[in-house]
């Protein structure tokens, strides 16, 4: 599984309009000056680099401090209070799943949701 970064609210506008409907969307918001953030960053990329090409969800990091408006845009339009680390789960009709911040943001409960039924 590959995860995408994303810089501009175009590209997250495609993203929406080629995954609605067909797959998850998880978003990983990180900041590259963050301890915690590169922390939660690893164990994230670990666990998703660990599924399987046929899971039915995409991911896309998004650079905090270098996407600030992005960041801000998906913020706004989701209505999740922005944090970092960051991670916001889109179900298959783009409604917030589930999202988290720091070290609430775990395998075991990424694994969990993964499993869950819709």
């Amino acid at each position: 599984m590959k995860i995408t970064e994303i810089e501009k609210i175009e590209e997250w506008e495609s993203l929406k309009n080629k995954t609605t409907g067909s797959s998850e969307i998880i978003i990983f918001k990180y900041s590259p000056v963050c301890g915690i953030s590169d922390s939660v960053e690893y164990d994230f990329s670990e666990w998703f680099s660990s599924l399987s090409e046929n899971t039915p969800v995409r991911c896309v990091k998004i650079n905090v401090i270098d996407s600030r408006p992005l960041s801000q845009h998906i913020a706004g339009e989701l209505q999740v209070k922005h944090q970092s680390p960051q991670l916001i789960w889109l179900a298959k009709d783009g409604s917030v799943k589930w999202h988290a911040s720091h070290y609430d943001i775990t395998p075991a409960k990424l694994t969990a949701l993964l499993k869950a039924e819709p």
